[in-house]
């Protein structure tokens, strides 16, 4: 069993990422944790053999994946492909915070 925390109750602020399971520690799937400022954006990533879903729990952004861009806020859940390059740009005024679940083939 596998219990961590995004963030600890005396951290005065959030981390801006966060590896919360590691790809080593389960069998085909990772979760991360990110908070991107207000105008910033991701780096854009591509990924050979490696699936994405991001679920936005707070902020709005543009999310980029491939040629195509859609506006994602507060529940959105997205899907990212492998072999498309994506990145997410914060256009709100707080801060866009998501968690990224990662898949690999077995």
């Amino acid at each position: 069993m596998i219990i961590r925390r995004i963030w600890e109750e005396n951290e005065k602020e959030r981390p801006a990422e966060k590896l919360l399971i590691n790809r080593e520690e389960a069998e085909t799937i990772a979760l991360g944790y990110v908070s991107v400022d207000h105008g910033n954006s991701t780096k854009t990533g591509f990924h050979e053999d490696e699936e994405e879903i991001y679920v936005i729990l707070k902020g709005r952004a543009i999310l980029m994946i491939g040629e195509e861009e859609r506006e994602v806020g507060p529940g959105s859940v997205a899907y990212v492909p492998r072999k498309h390059k994506h990145c997410m740009k914060c256009i709100s005024d707080e801060k866009l915070e998501y968690l990224y679940f990662a898949n690999w083939p077995k």
